[in-house]
């Protein structure tokens, strides 16, 4: 006796050997303890599921006498008084996981990131290859923002039309403009706080680069080098993808489950006339590629059918 639990049937095994000596049939299990029940341990521990396979688990039945703990016996549940008990306790089935998403064909799922970046299906086909010029659109309305953004936005636009030639290019100048006036009107509080003008110009260029694949190690640019030619402390990209979002206006979705990776990694702006026309050059020439795979396809499928439109 240890103080708590007597050492009863649970103590250390006698002389197994010599107990089942005469018994034609000894144990044909690991029974190191001689007791013809197929437990693992003095406590009553079982091999596995070896003992109970129903799932409902094992009943521990603890006898105590004087407040003396004197025998730990551990049975099945099934068969007991309590397997009712256990079985309403069991958890719920897990439901079964929904199917994945059907992956459309490659050339669908092409069109439809080409769709993401030009800003829809309808800009995508009058996509043309023309460079942007600065005037092209009608100056627009600020006099809805207080005066303090009103101010601070001139100020970020002077900066950006000094820094983002030098790093993007005339055309990119001309999408980092655009990209500053419409995320503002469209989020007032996007600038954030003043002291914040140079991470808010390198945010806008970096915007502007990473949505036309301007951005990155073979790229225009690199991003270290908008982070040191603009004064950011670290890399403006996660700023950059909330004035990315502010312009495209949440109205492009990607549906979950879709894995497209024949395309640059970019940020989605859009908007057509928010694209540089290197890259808008590009975007056609995927575009026609993708359209041409699709007719063939439905030419083939339409192959494949009898007269009557049974298939082949």
């Amino acid at each position: 006796m240890d103080g708590t639990v007597i050492s009863g049937r649970w103590g250390e095994p006698d002389d197994v050997a010599g107990r089942w000596a005469d018994d034609p049939y000894p144990p044909p299990y690991d029974d190191p303890y001689g007791y013809g029940e197929p437990y693992g341990d003095h406590y009553g521990e079982p091999y596995g599921d070896a003992y109970d396979r129903s799932g409902l688990g094992m009943l521990t039945r603890i006898t105590v006498i004087k407040d003396r703990i004197v025998d730990i016996e551990k049975l099945p549940v099934r068969g007991s008084g309590f397997e009712c008990v256990a079985r309403d306790l069991m958890d719920p089935p897990r439901p079964a996981d929904p199917p994945p998403a059907p992956q459309p064909a490659p050339h669908d799922l092409q069109l439809a990131w080409l769709e993401q970046v030009a800003g829809g299906a309808e800009a995508l086909a009058g996509l043309d290859v023309l460079p942007l010029a600065p005037g092209e659109e009608a100056e627009p309305d600020l006099s809805a923002l207080g005066w303090p953004t009103h101010r601070r936005l001139e100020r970020i636009l002077a900066r950006l039309d000094e820094l983002a030639p030098v790093l993007l290019g005339p055309e990119g100048a001309i999408v980092a403009r655009r990209i500053a006036v419409r995320a503002v009107l469209a989020r007032p509080g996007i600038l954030g706080e003043p002291d914040r003008d140079a991470t808010t110009v390198g945010a806008i260029i970096h915007a502007a680069g990473k949505g036309n694949d301007l951005v990155g190690p073979t790229k225009l640019v690199m991003a270290k080098e908008i982070q040191r030619v603009c004064g950011l402390p670290a890399s403006g990209y996660q700023r950059a993808r909330a004035f990315a979002e502010a312009v495209a206006g949440g109205r492009l979705t990607w549906p979950a489950g879709w894995h497209f990776r024949g395309g640059p990694e970019v940020l989605f702006l859009g908007g057509g006339d928010l694209l540089v026309s290197d890259f808008r050059r590009k975007l056609v020439l995927e575009r026609d590629r993708a359209l041409a795979m699709r007719a063939l396809a439905e030419k083939a499928s339409l192959a494949a059918l009898h007269v009557d439109g049974t298939p082949a």
